[in-house]
C-alpha cells in the first residue's frame, strides 16, 4: 500500500478499516451473550449466506480456498521482505515500518470481521445435541468398555462387507454430500443445499500439518486432504460438510460424520465412519482403563489391524516440528472460539457415541420386556 501524500506524513485513508476489528468483537460478544441472536443467525442469515456463496464457488472443482491461502502466504512473505529491505536501505525508515504494521493490522481487521460474520457466530450456537434432543450424560468405565467392544464388533463386520477398493475422490465427494442430505431428514439442523467437498494438498505439504481437512468460511468450501489415507477420506468429507452446515464444534462434526457414514449403508463409508468412532473411543478407553483397552483390541480382525497400522504409519512419516506447530495453532484457534479444551474437544465425540449406545441398549431392553 502506498502513502498518498507527498509531505512525508502517513496516509490515514485506510485506517477506517480498523473499525471492522471492534465491530467483529461486538458481533462475537453478542453471540457469547445471546442464544436468541445465535439462533436467528444460524437458522436464517447463515443458511442464505453460506448457500449463495457456496453455490458460486462450487462452479469449479478446484479449491479456491487453497489458491487464496497460497497467494496470501506468498504476498505476505514478499511484502515483509520488501519492507525489511526498505527499512535497511531507504530513508524514512520509521515511516516504512509504521506503514507495514498498520497495513497488517488493517488486513487482520478485515479477516477477523469476515470470519465473525461467516462462521464465528456459529461457535456459540446451541449444540447439535441440544438442537436435536440428544441426551449426553456422564458415563461409567463399564459403559465405555461396552461401547468400544460394540464398535470393534461392528468394525470387523464392516471390513468383511467392504472389498477394499476405494472410489475416486470425486465419486466419494458427491456421495458424501448425498449422505449428509439424507441424514438431514432425521436431523433438520443439517439441512441445506451445498456443493461437494474439494480436494486440497498444498502441493503435497498438507499432511505435514497433520490436518485431514478444513472448512474455509470465506468461500464456504469444505476441503479435504486427498493425500491422507483413503480409509479416512469419506468420514473427513462428511466432517467438513457438517462444518459447512454451521456445526463448528469438532466433536459434533465428528459425530455427524459418523452418523452420515453408518446410516448410508455404503460399505466404504460405513467402514470409514466406524474407523473414526473407533479411534476416538480407543483413546478414551486407553486413558481410562488400559487393561480393558488391551482386552478389547485383541478382538480386532487381522485385516482391520492391518488398516489401522497402515494409517498410523502414514501419519508417523509426517511427525515433526511442522505437525507440532500446527497442533498448537489449532489448539489456540479452538480455545479462542469457545472450545475451552482446545484440540481435546475432538475426543468428546465419545460422549455422543455413548449417548447413542445407551439409547440403543435402552430400546433393546424395552423390546425384550415387551416380548
Amino acid at each position: 500500500m502506498k502513502d498518498d501524500n507527498n509531505n512525508g506524513t502517513l496516509s490515514l485513508k485506510r485506517l477506517w478499516v480498523l473499525v471492522l476489528l471492534p465491530l467483529g468483537l461486538i458481533i462475537i460478544g453478542a453471540a457469547r451473550q445471546s442464544d436468541a441472536f445465535c439462533n436467528f443467525y444460524a437458522k436464517t442469515v447463515y443458511p442464505f449466506m453460506s448457500g449463495a456463496i457456496n453455490f458460486l464457488f462450487s462452479m469449479t472443482d478446484i479449491s479456491v480456498a487453497q489458491i487464496i491461502i497460497i497467494a496470501f502466504a506468498v504476498f505476505l512473505v514478499f511484502y515483509t521482505l520488501v519492507t525489511v529491505l526498505s527499512v535497511i536501505f531507504r530513508p524514512q525508515k520509521l515511516k516504512k515500518l509504521l506503514s507495514y504494521i498498520i497495513n497488517l493490522i488493517c488486513i487482520f481487521s478485515i479477516v477477523f470481521f469476515l470470519f465473525s460474520i461467516t462462521c464465528g457466530i456459529n461457535y456459540y450456537r446451541p449444540s447439535f445435541a441440544e438442537e436435536e434432543g440428544i441426551q449426553v450424560e456422564e458415563y461409567t468405565s463399564a459403559e465405555l468398555e461396552g461401547l468400544f467392544n460394540d464398535l470393534i464388533s461392528r468394525l470387523n463386520a464392516a471390513k468383511k462387507n467392504f472389498d477394499g477398493n476405494h472410489r475416486t475422490f470425486k465419486e466419494n465427494a458427491s456421495l458424501a454430500e448425498e449422505y449428509i442430505k439424507a441424514l438431514a431428514e432425521k436431523y433438520p439442523s443439517l439441512s441445506g443445499d451445498y456443493g461437494p467437498p474439494k480436494p486440497v494438498n498444498f502441493l503435497g505439504w498438507m499432511s505435514y500439518t497433520n490436518i485431514t481437512g478444513f472448512f474455509f468460511p470465506f468461500t464456504f468450501e469444505a476441503n479435504v486432504n486427498d493425500t491422507a489415507p483413503a480409509v479416512s477420506i469419506p468420514a473427513t468429507m462428511c466432517h467438513e460438510l457438517a462444518h459447512l452446515r454451521g456445526h463448528m464444534r469438532e466433536d459434533e462434526a465428528n459425530y455427524i460424520a459418523y452418523l452420515a457414514c453408518v446410516d448410508s449403508e455404503d460399505p466404504e463409508f460405513v467402514y470409514s465412519g466406524l474407523m473414526l468412532a473407533y479411534s476416538h473411543t480407543a483413546s478414551a478407553l486407553y486413558a481410562e482403563d488400559p487393561e480393558a483397552y488391551s482386552r478389547a483390541v485383541a478382538k480386532l480382525d487381522d485385516d482391520v489391524k492391518t488398516d489401522l497400522t497402515a494409517k498410523r504409519e502414514y501419519w508417523q512419516k509426517y511427525e515433526g516440528a511442522v505437525a507440532d506447530i500446527s497442533d498448537t495453532v489449532n489448539d489456540v484457534y479452538l480455545k479462542a472460539n469457545n472450545r475451552k479444551d482446545g484440540v481435546k474437544s475432538y475426543g468428546r465425540m465419545v460422549d455422543l457415541l455413548l449417548a447413542e449406545y445407551r439409547a440403543k441398549n435402552t430400546e433393546t431392553e424395552e423390546n425384550t420386556n415387551e416380548g
